[in-house]
């Protein structure tokens, strides 16, 4: 599977939601059922995580994936620009389907 490329923009402090659908190289929808979904964001490759994307699939069999990042994770993106990606993992397989920057804001009004 070739890794997606996309870039994010967030506010710092905010609540953040994303969806996306994982499809196959044929344009069918990948089965998540069983599979295992996470995501880190860091400042570089070689960093600890900074803040962590929630990720679930509420509908697998579709192969939908939510990440969803609280507003008090958010807050502790101080810096302007992190990196992140998805890692699907199963008992077998191991798939990094999404990968991209953060853009990060800071709030003015708090």
């Amino acid at each position: 599977m070739e890794t997606a490329k996309y870039n994010m923009s967030i506010q710092s402090g905010e609540s953040v939601n994303r969806q996306f659908k994982l499809l196959t190289a044929n344009g069918v929808p990948y089965d998540l059922t069983g599979f295992t979904i996470q995501s880190f964001v860091k400042p570089d490759y070689t960093s600890s995580a900074a803040a962590t994307f929630t990720c679930t699939s509420p509908d697998p069999t579709n192969g939908l994936i939510n990440m969803a990042m609280t507003s008090q994770s958010s807050a502790l993106l101080t810096g302007s620009c992190y990196f992140y990606d998805i890692r699907i993992t199963s008992s077998s397989t191991a798939l990094y389907p999404l990968e991209g920057k953060v853009v990060v804001s800071p709030s003015i009004t708090k």
